[in-house]
């Protein structure tokens, strides 16, 4: 698994993380006994502080859908596999997080972000039905 990080987006870079393996094993790109990179070598990878992809790992850990085993590395638990409603739930929660931190970041309200967000949806709608 490959992980980036948006250094421009409002989102803390652990959820950033979170994010992107939550989206990889609602879409059974990692399944039940995968290993992820080690902590160090995400951090190395990205130069990032190896406390935040710890974060990040222990967050999915606490939630169930990872374990770690020292010494051994961090694995997609059997409880990847049925992370469907929740993971999902969580997946856009994320992405509706990192969307308003970005739109902060650019000064802009949660109110317009709904509004926009209104009107991405109703064009998209017209845009179907063509």
């Amino acid at each position: 698994m490959n992980f980036h990080v948006d250094d421009a987006s409002g989102v803390p870079v652990y959820l950033q993380l979170k994010e992107q393996v939550l989206h990889a094993i609602s879409r059974a790109q990692l399944k039940p006994g995968d290993q992820l990179p080690t902590v160090r070598e995400v951090a190395v990878d990205l130069l990032i502080n190896p406390n935040t992809v710890n974060r990040a790992y222990a967050e999915l850990e606490r939630e169930g859908l990872l374990r770690s085993r020292r010494g051994r590395g961090t694995f997609v638990s059997e409880a990847g596999k049925h992370a469907d409603v929740s993971t999902q739930e969580t997946r856009l929660a994320d992405i509706a997080r990192r969307t308003l931190g970005e739109a902060r970041s650019y000064g802009f309200t949660p109110r317009d972000v709904l509004r926009a967000v209104a009107q991405v949806a109703r064009e998209d709608r017209r845009g179907a039905r063509k």
